[in-house]
């Protein structure tokens, strides 16, 4: 039996292949829908570096990742199962057969770098693929590399020690590089990024003196900072001996996920809070590497977090309205196609233009999503209406909100404004000065005119105005869709806590591929989630 069948692959000279693979073994997989067992993996160089000189190969470890990381779309997924470490080497063969005009045997440096779906410590088949590779590719400029979180689990903890024998076994003297992905230094902050348990600084630390031995490479400590995220210099320099650990930093790559969470932060020139950062690290002994976004790596798809097949992507969007609760605890409820309508909540200038006050990055992913949404509706022939919150006059018509909100949208000025993408007409526009939508009257009015009984939502913030919509939907009769990747809150945890408490009580949660594919199916059939 084939180990894999790769389905798809994308070229782009000069820079990488990728390929989305099929393994064995997937006909009653864990996606429902979506059974095949479908991986990526790349083959690449860095940026500026001959192919001849260093040659980069990017290994899947498990379908998805346990772990979520808020900038990675391959946690986005969810988790659905290891990779055998044959499936793993079958990537590794895959991509040196389609480079016959490269030698692998006398190539000077062949990473293959175990990174691209997965948490590597948490799936003890990545020990026998290291063991493995070192047999049947016992070659000087072979150099597995291993990037991981740390978690604080029994398994990851016996996969570290193990992992030591391994290098010391087949890698000693600097042929084997890992890497901590903490992204952060302070524990509150590192959680924020990292949504599992993970060792401290002190245990990596320790773990660090065990592991580097004379001859081997240092320990990388990768920090990917959000915009205004320090980088904890001082902290650094407390817990890590700068002989056996190396900094490296690097953006938030724009992918999908860092779009929802408002992480992403991409540079081309290095901060100037990060270079003097990085200058006090170097001068209290530190070797310090600062790695900006290089544009072709985004545009291609091949950095960290990122994935490129259409199949992936769908999956990870699947995947998140999946772990916001729908599935197995969703309401139940009727949810009538032929006499739906879609309501964006607030995606106005007030929210999208980023001089605004309220300015929210992460709401430009979920704007492009409601805009698709809204084509398709029209395509459809489905009604389609927004709201924009803002006042007249915030003394006479603020109440509580002004209070509690600063930040005011003037009724009448551009901040009040539905965005143009998402082409509003004459009539589809209600004004509200509340939380909810159903605070104007005219809404519900219009909705029971036109037979409306059911509402696709989506809109911004996920936490205040969308839930209040839906909660009032509710108890008014109307049956809700939240569109999970077409709304957005301030952060992700804010986000994904409001879709599962309106799955338990009041919606049922989708994505907007799903809803979309879903307008066209006969009316009145029961929806748990899309």
């Amino acid at each position: 039996m084939k180990e894999l069948d790769v389905i798809d692959s994308r070229r782009v000279p000069g820079l990488a292949g990728l390929y989305l693979a099929r393994l064995p073994g997937g006909d009653t997989g864990p996606l429902s829908g979506e059974g095949e067992r479908l991986v990526e993996f790349v083959d690449t160089v860095e940026p500026g570096v001959p192919k001849t000189e260093k040659w980069v190969l990017m290994v899947s470890t498990q379908l998805g990742c346990p772990v979520g990381c808020a900038m990675c779309d391959a946690g986005a997924m969810g988790f659905h199962g290891d990779l055998s470490a044959r499936e793993m080497l079958a990537q590794v063969r895959r991509v040196l057969d389609d480079n016959p005009d490269l030698d692998p045997a006398s190539h000077p440096k062949l990473k293959i770098h175990f990174a691209r779906m997965g948490e590597p410590s948490l799936n003890p088949a990545v020990l026998e693929a290291l063991e493995l590779l070192a047999a049947e590719f016992p070659f000087p400029g072979l150099m597995p590399s291993l990037s991981t979180v740390a978690p604080a689990a029994p398994a990851a903890a016996e996969f570290m020690e193990k992992l030591i024998a391994v290098k010391d076994r087949h890698y000693s003297g600097g042929k084997f590089q890992l890497q901590f992905s903490l992204h952060a230094t302070e524990a509150a902050d590192r959680r924020e990024l990292v949504p599992v348990p993970v060792w401290d600084l002190a245990a990596i630390a320790a773990y660090g003196r065990r592991f580097v031995k004379p001859g081997d490479r240092k320990i990388t400590l990768n920090f990917a900072l959000p915009e205004g995220a320090a980088l904890g210099t001082g902290t650094i320099r407390e817990f890590f001996d700068p002989s056996l650990f190396l900094v490296k930093v690097t953006p938030v790559n724009p992918t999908w996920r860092a779009g929802l969470t408002g992480t992403a932060y991409v540079w081309n020139e290095v901060p100037p809070e990060l270079a003097s950062a990085a200058a006090a690290l170097e001068g209290a002994g530190f070797d310090v590497i600062l790695s900006p976004s290089a544009p072709e790596e985004i545009e291609a798809a091949t950095s960290c977090g990122q994935l490129w097949a259409a199949a992936m992507k769908e999956r990870a969007s699947a995947g998140h309205a999946r772990a916001a609760g729908a599935p197995g605890g969703a309401s139940r409820l009727p949810f009538d196609r032929s006499h739906c309508a879609l309501l964006v909540v607030d995606m106005q200038r007030f929210f999208l233009d980023e001089d605004s006050p309220a300015y929210m990055p992460g709401a430009a992913a979920a704007l492009a999503k409601a805009a698709e949404l809204a084509r398709a509706f029209r395509r459809a022939g489905r009604p389609v209406f927004f709201t924009v919150h803002a006042h007249e006059d915030p003394e006479k018509d603020g109440g509580l909100m002004t209070r509690k909100w600063k930040k005011v949208c003037l009724a009448g000025t551009p901040a009040a404004q539905v965005s143009p993408e998402l082409d509003p007409r004459e009539g589809e526009v209600f004004v509200k000065n509340r939380y909810s939508a159903f605070t104007n009257p005219a809404l519900e009015r219009r909705l029971r005119e036109l037979g409306v009984d059911s509402l696709v939502v989506a809109g911004v913030k996920t936490d205040l105005c969308v839930e209040s919509t839906v909660r009032a939907a509710f108890d008014l009769g109307f049956s809700c869709l939240v569109a999970a990747d077409a709304a957005a809150a301030a952060r992700d945890g804010q986000h994904r806590a409001s879709l599962a408490a309106m799955a338990r009580g009041f919606a049922a949660v989708g994505t907007t591929g799903a809803i979309i594919g879903e307008l066209a199916v006969e009316k009145n059939e029961v929806l748990s989630g899309v």
